[in-house]
């Protein structure tokens, strides 16, 4: 086939096909330099100052107390790739996407934004040849330990990770809200669920679910306050939990979102293999692992480049059925139901 006629997929459809097929990888270098402008801008909270309508990059320089043809090259780079809008006078003004990065958002990505260009995650990039030849993160390397004890080492940095965790809004979570049946399940425990949104968001859907945040004290420390701001503090409580070590038992159903992602397959086993402690002999209690489902060989999935983070910063990895099932297994767990990959999924099992 000649190579004009193949058809663009994943990132690289993401560009104009004006280069010849063997340059078009140069177009990757486009979002580098988006979001090196673009940080800044968020940094300095340009999106707020926009907030109330257009305004000139003079204006925004003296708000922000910076130079005002800098911001000007900024605001023009970012307008350009229209994430702004810049019309004929040379006002600036939010668009859709922008307005997401406000501080005040609703559904915002702010943090999110600033958690994925903080140095903590560009910089295990640099060395990734490093866990390529030694199968270890680059995180560890660069930084002289491993991510979670580098947050805990840095308030600052958790900070924005909590906060950025908030925002994570992944596709396909609203689908797993409408489409799973959480009724089932009178008792639910969210092993590593952190602020309690996910739990929150289920029990405001199903008012005769009760359910648990099962995490570490400093991390659940906002669980209370989230549940009061949903309305379901009634029925949502905290339960300081290392789940390495102990998960505790008596609930219906086990749901673990985002987490697993984070570890090797050693350590989700052990995760896991706690889980199934608490369950014991409950054969109608379930597992519930909410994360991403990766597609088969050659089609496009955000999950294979989340892949490549989770192995560079923690050692983790994203996983498809048959590794998800392998884990599982291990445990002691039986899948129990099937749903499609490439994305995000709630994968069912059953005790064995």
């Amino acid at each position: 086939m000649n190579d004009d006629a193949s058809p663009q997929t994943g990132v690289l459809s993401w560009f104009p096909v004006g280069l010849p097929p063997r340059q078009r990888v140069i177009g990757l270098f486009v979002a580098k330099w988006t979001i090196g402008a673009l940080r800044p801008l968020v940094q300095l909270k340009v999106p707020d100052l926009l907030a109330g309508g257009p305004r000139t990059a003079a204006e925004l320089a003296a708000a922000t107390g910076t130079d005002a043809d800098g911001l000007y090259r900024l605001l023009r780079a970012v307008a350009g790739a229209g994430i702004l809008r810049e019309d004929a006078e040379g006002r600036f003004a939010l668009t859709p996407a922008a307005e997401g990065l406000r501080s005040d958002a609703e559904d915002g990505v702010r943090e999110m934004f600033l958690f994925a260009c903080d140095p903590m995650m560009w910089r295990p990039y640099e060395d990734l040849l490093h866990t390529v030849r030694t199968g270890q993160p680059s995180f560890d390397r660069a930084f002289g330990m491993s991510f979670f004890d580098y947050l805990r080492a840095d308030p600052d940095s958790a900070r924005l990770f909590d906060q950025a965790m908030v925002q994570n809004h992944y596709p396909g979570t609203d689908r797993i809200f409408e489409e799973f049946d959480f009724s089932r399940f009178p008792r639910i425990a969210d092993v590593g669920g952190g602020r309690g949104q996910f739990l929150a968001e289920v029990l405001s859907r199903h008012p005769d679910c009760s359910g648990a945040v099962c995490d570490q004290a400093q991390v659940i420390a906002d669980a209370k306050a989230e549940f009061e701001r949903r309305g379901v503090a009634d029925r949502a409580s905290v339960v300081e939990t290392d789940f390495f070590t102990r998960v505790p038992a008596g609930f219906d159903a086990y749901f673990i979102k985002h987490t697993l992602h984070n570890w090797d397959d050693r350590d989700a086993v052990r995760i896991l293999t706690r889980v199934r402690e608490a369950i014991g002999d409950r054969g109608a209690a379930r597992l519930l692992i909410v994360d991403m489902l990766l597609a088969g060989p050659g089609e496009w999935d955000l999950g294979k480049l989340t892949d490549v983070e989770m192995m560079a910063a923690l050692g983790g990895r994203e996983r498809d059925r048959q590794e998800w099932d392998r884990v599982a297994a291990a445990a002691g767990f039986a899948p129990a139901n099937d749903p499609p990959p490439n994305g995000l999924a709630l994968l069912e099992y059953r005790p064995v």
